[in-house]
């Protein structure tokens, strides 16, 4: 019988790292929506070697049918398998495992794309072992938008209960920020973000407001000029050529108050912690990973490896299960859009 349920397709992650341990817990739970079915891309081997560390007595099946996932089973882990190149140490990446690592990614999206499946979740991955393995993405985001059939600029988009952010740089030293914030940035990704609230967050007329670059949104000039001089500019245009709804700049550090979040649906921030510090301070375990601008939906929970702490069953699964719940919630929207 073909499922009526959504399915969401959940990648392996660094098998060193807690992925394997937020992924059994979270399909232990109670918190994952009853109309999701989640299918792992792991190595059972690995499933098997985490379970009793901590604590789980949960089956595994393995799917064979990957296009209606007919052969999916209940109160048990459902695993589409691929097997790991070399044996896992917990807390310690190894450069062996970067073939596992990238087939997990590849073979979700293929699986997705070519199947029932509505979306999928992305375990955290070490971006310093994949880079030295031959990675040549910055990023978990530029590697799924290379594989995106429209080849789309992905967008970061950050959330949790009552904010959603976009960074428009990322992973780069704040010195290079000034140089990177365009008026085509802008415009680019405001265009795309306004697009997919509309289509998978079901907010028909989203409300953006555009942080400053400098202290006081640069105080007339006084701590900068780029935004007199690029972002108004940009943010005016939108505004008269493209009717969308989108205030500022305003300064950052009043832009995540309490009221303030009330006046809109994104905050577009110009550089990484100015997006991602409102995001865990509000909530610091539910925080989602949502990439934007890509043919396919895909979340992924706000944290890293946690290298640290993993092996030792204390990894928190709340970020994944809500990027779980998110990811179906996002393919619901799409489907009613």
């Amino acid at each position: 019988m073909i499922l009526s349920k959504n399915v969401i397709l959940v990648t392996a992650g660094d098998p060193a790292s807690i992925s394997t341990e937020i992924t059994i817990k979270a399909i232990e739970t109670k918190k994952i929506n009853e109309n999701i079915n989640v299918i792992v891309v792991t190595d059972p081997n690995l499933i098997e070697k985490s379970k009793y560390l901590f604590g789980s007595n949960i089956t595994i099946n393995r799917i064979k049918d990957k296009i209606n996932f007919t052969d999916y089973e209940k109160n048990c882990i459902n695993v589409i398998p691929i097997e790991l190149s070399n044996k896992v140490i917990w807390g310690k990446p190894d450069q062996k495992n970067f073939s596992f690592v990238k087939c997990s990614i590849i073979t979700a999206l293929n699986t997705c794309i070519n199947s029932i499946a509505s979306a999928i979740v992305t375990n955290p991955i070490n971006k310093y072992t994949m880079h030295k393995s031959g990675f040549n993405f910055e990023g978990h985001t530029e590697f799924l938008a290379s594989l995106s059939v429209q080849k789309k600029d992905p967008v970061m988009m950050l959330v949790t209960n009552g904010l959603r952010t976009v960074p428009l740089t990322i992973h780069v030293p704040l010195k290079k920020v000034y140089k990177l914030i365009t008026k085509e940035l802008i415009q680019t990704k405001i265009k795309i973000v306004v697009n997919d609230l509309k289509t998978f967050f079901n907010i028909k007329e989203p409300r953006i407001i555009v942080t400053g670059l400098n202290p006081h949104a640069g105080e007339n000039g006084d701590f900068g000029d780029e935004e007199i001089e690029v972002i108004k500019p940009a943010i005016n245009e939108l505004k008269k050529i493209n009717n969308i709804n989108i205030i500022g700049p305003i300064s950052a550090d009043t832009a995540f108050s309490s009221d303030k979040r009330k006046q809109y649906d994104l905050a577009v921030c110009m550089y990484h912690d100015q997006a991602l510090i409102p995001i865990k301070t509000l909530n610091f375990y539910n925080g989602v990973n949502v990439t934007l601008g890509l043919d396919f939906i895909r979340t992924s929970p706000d944290h890293g490896t946690g290298f640290d702490i993993a092996g030792k069953n204390i990894a928190n699964s709340e970020s994944l299960i809500s990027a779980i719940n998110l990811a179906y919630e996002m393919s619901v929207n799409k489907r009613d859009a």
